[in-house]
């Protein structure tokens, strides 16, 4: 449709249009869709969405941490610091894991290395984390400062990880699994008689990329068998139950053994409990 007005032809807006600024969308309906789209599309134009800074992605989150880059070592290196990316921003926590990582990083076998970790605002925190490794240590030579009958092979087997490639003469030093190794060198020591050994913290010596181990064992005596009787049932029970445990006095304390012959006499009496009982003027179960 349109309208002369005082002798010019001008073509007269859709109704639709003005429709849609009276009333908005649903009176804009009846005069036509294509109309509503065109306004839409123009107020949009003229209100962009404000564009994210760069090197950050998603949403800027002031209070977080967008980014943990690394320098000078890979991120796998210190893993307990990577992972915060995302997380909130605490100055407080991140001081507690970059002691964490360096323990960790120093554990490897990296007994020179140096972490550092700056914070830098803007969108969001970004963490920078230096890492200067140094030289990985070699074991040069391990000692075990102890005079005691335990086979100095069998010392060095327990303590050896990673098919002899860690904590070996000509490994690396991994001192928590050194630690670990220990702890478990310690209960040999029971189950072969030395009941109150005392295994310390090695004593680690570096020069030149390479360590040096002395390693402390406070054996005490090694505990014999003193005494070995059965009370309780019939009499052939007692003598079936005492061949089957096959130990004798005087024989050395064998954990490992002892077990092995209480099951084997369980497996033919299952009512069995076993008592021991430490001799207190002398070595002797």
């Amino acid at each position: 449709m349109q309208r002369v007005y005082r002798g010019t032809r001008r073509a007269r807006a859709p109704a639709s249009a003005f429709a849609y600024l009276r009333g908005g969308p649903a009176l804009a309906l009846a005069g036509g869709v294509r109309t509503r789209l065109a306004l839409l599309t123009v107020a949009a134009a003229c209100h962009p969405p404000p564009p994210e800074p760069p090197g950050v992605a998603g949403p800027c989150v002031g209070h977080r941490v967008q980014r943990v880059e690394v320098d000078g070592a890979p991120a796998a290196a210190v893993p307990q610091l990577a992972v915060l990316e995302g997380a909130l921003d605490e100055p407080d926590r991140t001081a507690r894991i970059e002691a964490l990582a360096l323990a960790a990083v120093r554990a490897e076998g990296y007994a020179d290395a140096r972490l550092s970790v700056r914070r830098r605002a803007g969108c969001g925190v970004v963490l920078e984390v230096a890492v200067e490794l140094g030289p990985r240590y070699r074991i040069r030579a391990i000692r075990f400062d102890t005079d005691d009958d335990f086979p100095a092979d069998a010392r060095l087997a327990v303590v050896e990880d990673a098919l002899g490639r860690v904590n070996t003469v000509g490994g690396t030093y991994v001192a928590y699994r050194l630690v670990r190794a220990l702890a478990q060198l310690e209960r040999r020591y029971h189950d072969a008689g030395w009941l109150e050994a005392r295994i310390g913290t090695p004593r680690a010596r570096y020069l030149a990329g390479e360590v040096s181990l002395a390693i402390p064992v406070d054996a005490g005596p090694r505990y014999r068998i003193g005494a070995i009787r059965v009370r309780g049932g019939a009499a052939a029970d007692r003598q079936l139950v005492a061949g089957l445990v096959g130990l004798r006095a005087g024989q050395a304390y064998d954990g490992p053994r002892v077990r092995a012959a209480i099951e084997r006499a369980r497996r033919a009496r299952r009512r069995i409990a076993l008592r021991a009982q430490v001799a207190d003027d002398r070595p002797e179960v």
